[in-house]
């Protein structure tokens, strides 16, 4: 076959995946644990609830607990129309309450990697509140405070978005603490699984390129790499594309192999470009990781964490 008119082809893969259920996390308190219905918290420690002397500053939060019915105000982050499998990456809530019989002004940022997406002082009534909606699944940064304080941040992780209603309240305190609670469902979600795996390998040139990048689609992972041969006149197939369902990880195996055409082509060290493609039924993975086996090494040439991306 001509070097110079080689077209990609296109291998498609029926290799062996792990599917399941994963089991969801339940109810979760960064700063306390919600109390039982005898007023004890679920600690192992007993505390009054009904003590008059016990301060607002001593008493353990336990979510919002405000006499409205309904948020004075909701702040929407993101769009939910590109949100791959939206079922299994529901929104995340939070609840922003002014937990005081005052009025005051509460400072409101929630960033994403280096990007703020809302950076607001709202004014709240006594005992309102807002609510937050984060639409697409990431890694979230928030920070609250009075507007004439010090703001307290935390994160929301993008492996809390998932099957599970999940949400967070932040209560402003009478003295300017912020505390925060953080609750959800405890459905068993269904685990990423591959759905097919896909190479297409362009033309070897002369070069000692070995790398790749990686890109979250849609309900897709793209590979694009160079691998690094002997001789130009090599192939690669796509050796595995393992699914682990313990530690998220996707792990694509590219290796070079004998050339196709049984001639002894040019004589250098040559790359090879691919664009290896593995779809994904019900979610994707958190983490992929590329090995390229060629020329008796086996080298990881990239890794890629979902949480940062734009997806």
């Amino acid at each position: 076959m001509d070097m110079n008119r080689r077209a990609f082809l296109q291998r498609s893969g029926g290799l062996a995946t792990l599917a399941g259920l994963a089991g969801c996390l339940g109810s979760a308190g960064s700063d306390t644990e919600p109390a039982d219905s005898d007023g004890k918290q679920t600690d192992g420690t007993t505390h009054s609830t009904t003590d008059d002397s016990t301060t607002d500053s001593e008493r353990r939060f336990s979510g919002v607990r405000s006499e409205e019915d309904e948020p004075f105000r909701t702040i929407s982050v993101g769009s939910r129309d590109e949100v791959a499998f939206p079922e299994n990456n529901k929104p995340r809530g939070l609840r922003v309450w002014n937990a005081a019989d005052e009025a005051r002004e509460i400072d409101l940022q929630v960033s994403r990697g280096a990007t703020i997406l809302v950076d607001r002082t709202v004014e709240f009534a006594a005992d309102a509140y807002l609510t937050v909606t984060l639409n697409e699944p990431a890694d979230y940064g928030i920070a609250v405070g009075l507007a004439d304080g010090t703001s307290t941040t935390f994160g929301v992780e993008r492996t809390s978005f998932d099957c599970n209603t999940t949400g967070t309240d932040v209560g402003v305190m009478p003295d300017g603490r912020v505390e925060t609670m953080s609750m959800s469902t405890a459905m068993g979600c269904p685990s990423s699984e591959v759905a097919s795996a896909d190479l297409s390998v362009g033309q070897g040139t002369c070069g000692e390129e070995n790398g790749a990048s990686v890109a979250f689609d849609a309900e897709s992972v793209r590979v694009d790499g160079t691998v690094r041969t002997s001789t130009p006149n090599r192939d690669l197939e796509l050796a595995d594309a393992g699914y682990d369902a313990e530690t998220g990880a996707l792990t694509v195996r590219v290796r070079a192999t004998e050339g196709d055409d049984g001639e002894m082509g040019v004589q250098c060290v040559g790359q090879i470009p691919y664009e290896a493609t593995i779809g994904f039924d019900y979610d994707l993975p958190d983490t992929v990781v590329v090995v390229h086996e060629s020329m008796d090494e086996t080298t990881e040439v990239a890794r890629a964490d979902r949480g940062s991306k734009e997806n």
